[in-house]
C-alpha cells in the first residue's frame, strides 16, 4: 500500500478551519466575551506558529462553547460552515493533487491537528476516506442523546502525536505501507516529514521553507503559482 498523508489547515485549505470555526461560533451567539476569546485565540495563534502551542490550552477554551451541546445539532452547523466557510478556499491545485494521487491507486489519509467534527466534513468534501484529527469526548444523557463534553481524548495528532497516530492507525490495520508521502505547511510537522519517505513542503512557513531547502525537500507555493484548471468528472 502507497499512502498519501496530507495536513488540513493552509495545506489543502487557504486558511485555518478552527480558527474560522472560532469566528462562526461566536456569530452563533455560542462564545459569550467575543472580545476576550478572540485575544486569547490570537495569542494562541502566534504561538502555534512559533512551534510553542499548547495545544491542550487551545482545546480547553475552543472546546468549551461546545460542552452539552447535541451532536446532532453542532454537526448541522458544521456543513453549513463547511459548504460556506471552508469549501470555497479549498486550493484548486490540492484538488489536482489528490486526483493525481487517486489515478496513482494511493490512499488518501488527511491528518490534522484540528479537531474531528470540523475535519471529517471537510474529508468528505475532499473524497478523502481516512481522517486523523483531535478526537473528541462524546456523553449521553437519560435521552440516549450524544452530547459534547468540551473535552478531547485520546493522542493529540500534533507534532510528534501525529507520527504516534499514524504509527497507531496502520497497526489497527496490521498496513505496512510501501511508500509514504505527506503534504504539509507547518513546522509543527517536521516530526511527520522527516518520518515519511517524501516529505512535500506546501506554502511553507519560514522555519520549514528553510528546512526543505536544505535536505532538498519538494516544495509547492499554491499561494502565488496559478491555478491549474479544475478537474472535473
Amino acid at each position: 500500500m502507497r499512502l498519501a498523508l496530507f495536513d488540513l489547515d493552509d495545506t489543502l485549505l487557504d486558511g485555518d478551519c478552527s480558527d474560522r470555526w472560532n469566528l462562526w461560533m461566536i456569530e452563533q451567539g455560542w462564545i459569550s466575551d467575543a472580545e476576550a476569546f478572540m485575544a486569547r485565540a490570537e495569542k494562541m495563534h502566534q504561538a502555534y506558529h512559533a512551534g510553542k502551542l499548547k495545544l491542550e490550552e487551545y482545546l480547553a477554551m475552543t472546546l468549551a462553547p461546545l460542552r452539552g451541546r447535541r451532536v446532532a445539532d453542532v454537526q448541522k452547523e458544521v456543513e453549513r460552515f463547511v459548504a460556506t466557510h471552508l469549501q470555497p478556499r479549498i486550493f484548486e491545485q490540492a484538488w489536482a493533487c489528490l486526483e493525481e494521487h487517486r489515478k496513482a491507486g494511493d490512499t488518501l489519509v488527511l491528518i490534522s491537528a484540528s479537531s474531528r467534527h470540523l475535519v471529517e466534513p471537510v474529508a468528505t468534501v475532499l473524497g478523502i476516506e481516512h481522517v486523523l484529527a483531535v478526537e473528541l469526548t462524546v456523553e449521553r444523557g437519560v435521552n440516549e442523546e450524544a452530547r459534547y463534553t468540551g473535552q478531547s481524548e485520546g493522542i493529540f495528532s500534533y507534532r510528534g502525536g501525529k507520527v504516534l497516530r499514524l504509527q497507531q492507525w496502520l497497526g489497527e490495520r496490521q498496513i505496512t505501507p510501501s511508500h509514504t508521502t505527506f503534504y504539509s505547511d507547518s513546522r509543527n510537522d517536521l516530526p511527520l516529514l522527516q518520518y515519511v519517505d517524501c516529505p512535500v513542503a506546501v506554502n511553507p512557513d519560514p522555519v520549514l521553507a528553510e528546512v526543505a531547502s536544505v535536505e532538498g525537500w519538494r516544495r509547492l507555493d499554491w499561494r502565488t503559482a496559478a491555478p491549474p484548471k479544475r478537474l472535473t468528472a
